[in-house]
């Protein structure tokens, strides 16, 4: 019997190290653990529905300040917004949040679905039981659908939104659909996710989502970018990934019911976007049925503006909502000297 050769037993031990990599992560933080402490803030817990839910709080909580709810994207954790915190915490008390299934959130195998309306049911009885009244609601992609579904399902709760290239129509070519062929395979996906959670990837990532918005970067915002992606790829979860991956296919159709919202929206996005079919889509939805929204583009924008434009996209965002009556609205003036404007769609 010939021997096995040494590189066959070292790529068999590698193939067993991920899986058990991808295996290895919390379904149920009923300890509250966090993987990493936050670069801004303190970490913050609440039990809603038998889940534990995971955010970050930062700002000055006077009782005064105005709170602001910022909801990540699909596979992002609340670490996307650490580059937008410092320009928004000097006006608002934040809550940076790992919506169920990312982060140190509860990943539910069962009883969840990851919807759209289910991530907004769980946010809205979190406000509820954390006694918040309002918030603006700040939300990219995923996180922006989101967003929009809680305003409209829960009017009572947003005093505005933001959202950076979410949407409400569904696009005829479905985000993610390459992720869903993958992470559908349990052993397959499981071996990309334990890849992923190993940090072999990192970098990449981190390239692959700011496109060519990366070779303009210093050394210094990439190594935050790529930190960024560390952070957040440690925690990944197949199962919930794969669910997040089917988010058009499985969450309920809200077109119809969002024409009645009344509260106001920013909307944001990239010219340079991976997905500015889908950006333009609800571009021309919002003109149409919600000619209130206020809209947006940035020429050189890519899909996730908060990575690439924190500051412009912040000053954006602290003059929108003074002029929709902020208590910011006598500091707005000393940002927008300082910011270039991107183009605002008429």
């Amino acid at each position: 019997m010939s021997q096995i050769k040494p590189i066959y037993i070292i790529l068999l031990l590698s193939c067993c190290a991920l899986l058990n990599t991808a295996c290895s992560y919390l379904t149920k933080n009923d300890r509250q653990l966090v993987y990493s402490q936050p670069a801004y803030g303190a970490d913050r817990f609440i039990r809603i529905q038998g889940y534990n839910i995971h955010y970050v709080e930062t700002g000055t909580n006077t009782g005064q300040q105005e709170t602001m709810l910022l909801i990540p994207g699909a596979f992002s954790t609340y670490r996307s917004w650490n580059r937008m915190i410092p320009f928004l915490s000097k006006n608002y008390r934040l809550l940076a949040i790992d919506y169920l299934g990312v982060g140190d959130s509860d990943k539910p195998a069962l009883g969840f679905a990851y919807t759209i309306e289910e991530q907004a049911d769980v946010i809205a009885a979190m406000m509820e039981q954390a006694g918040i009244p309002k918030v603006h609601i700040v939300g990219v992609s995923y996180g922006g659908l989101i967003a929009l579904n809680l305003a409209t399902r829960y009017p009572q709760l947003a005093d505005s939104v933001v959202c950076i290239e979410g949407g409400v129509v569904k696009p005829e070519k479905l985000p993610y659909h390459y992720w869903r062929k993958v992470l559908g395979w349990p052993i397959v996906g499981d071996f990309f996710v334990g890849s992923i959670r190993s940090g072999l990837f990192d970098t990449m990532s981190a390239k692959k989502v700011m496109g060519k918005a990366w070779e303009g970067m210093s050394k210094e915002e990439r190594q935050e970018l790529i930190h960024i992606f560390t952070q957040s790829n440690k925690t990944a979860s197949r199962r919930a990934w794969y669910s997040m991956s089917q988010t058009f296919e499985n969450s309920k159709d809200f077109v119809e019911e969002i024409k009645t919202l009344k509260t106001p929206v920013l909307y944001l996005y990239g010219e340079k976007s991976e997905l500015l079919d889908m950006a333009e889509m609800n571009v021309r939805f919002f003109r149409t049925y919600l000619p209130a929204v206020e809209i947006v583009s940035f020429k050189d924008g890519i899909h996730d503006l908060e990575l690439q434009k924190p500051r412009e996209v912040s000053h954006l965002i602290i003059k929108f909502l003074g002029q929709n009556g902020s208590a910011v609205v006598a500091n707005r003036h000393k940002y927008s000297a300082e910011i270039p404007s991107p183009s605002a769609t008429p």
